[in-house]
């Protein structure tokens, strides 16, 4: 892991921390010596369990948050404020799927992916604006999927969330980089988590087969990748989406 000076002490923000992704961010953040706020929304046992045993576990600041409730957004970041002051680097990460057929699917289902996928955004980042244009060098990361870039049957609502947050990460880039807030995405493919192996493996083959690499993505390399564009080495990088897939979309 690269070491970026310029990220020790800085305050972190993390959705989605108790998933596989979320858990290497988080982890990755504490080792540049960050003071880390991961944030879940119904289970923090693994957050927990990485609190105790990561060196720089007192530095994991695990809050419960549902980030389809407003009014809990707002009391996050009325908490933020009162406590820290500040937020440097704003990870979102917080996903869900509802995979199914376009025409099996139900509008529950379409509403639920966009509303925590895209709304969830939305709103914590609203809410975080004040507290990240009081931050050091702030930047914001927000991860989103080839999903977005490649058809990816049974997922439109999930497809749809995440195209749509490429969209809002160049046009926020835009308003925020004269302010001093620097927006990024990410693009992950097929990564080795405990969603994939929900996945059948016979689309994990395809897939597998489709990856010039011939290997399934780590969670780790999302979170270099995170941490990077949080960093001052990524100082000139504005509005991009950084495709993290092992050369899948290339094909």
């Amino acid at each position: 892991m690269y070491k970026y000076n310029d990220l020790i002490d800085k305050t972190v923000l993390v959705t989605g921390a108790s998933g596989d992704i979320g858990l290497a961010i988080c982890s990755k953040f504490l080792e540049q010596k960050c003071q880390v706020y991961a944030l879940y929304k119904s289970n923090s046992s693994d957050l927990t369990e990485l609190k105790n045993e990561h060196s720089q576990g007192d530095n994991l600041h695990i809050l419960q948050c549902d980030l389809a409730d407003k009014d809990a957004v707002t009391q996050l970041c009325v908490h933020l404020t009162e406590t820290v002051g500040k937020i440097d680097v704003l990870v979102n990460n917080a996903g869900i799927v509802r995979d199914s057929l376009f025409a099996s699917m139900s509008f529950e289902d379409f509403s639920a992916v966009i509303d925590t996928n895209l709304l969830g955004v939305f709103r914590l980042t609203k809410e975080a604006l004040m507290l990240l244009r009081s931050g050091e060098n702030p930047a914001i990361v927000n991860v989103a999927s080839i999903a977005a870039l490649i058809p990816s049957n049974g997922q439109t609502n999930y497809s749809a969330s995440k195209g749509a947050i490429l969209a809002f990460t160049r046009t926020l880039a835009s308003e925020l980089a004269p302010r001093g807030v620097r927006v990024n995405a990410v693009a992950p493919g097929m990564i080795e988590s405990k969603m994939v192996k929900k996945v059948s493996r016979t689309v994990v083959r395809d897939v597998l087969n489709s990856i010039p690499l011939k290997r399934l993505g780590k969670c780790d390399e999302v979170a270099n990748t995170i941490v990077y564009l949080s960093s001052t080495a990524s100082s000139y990088i504005i509005g991009q989406t950084i495709v993290i897939d092992g050369g899948l979309v290339m094909r």
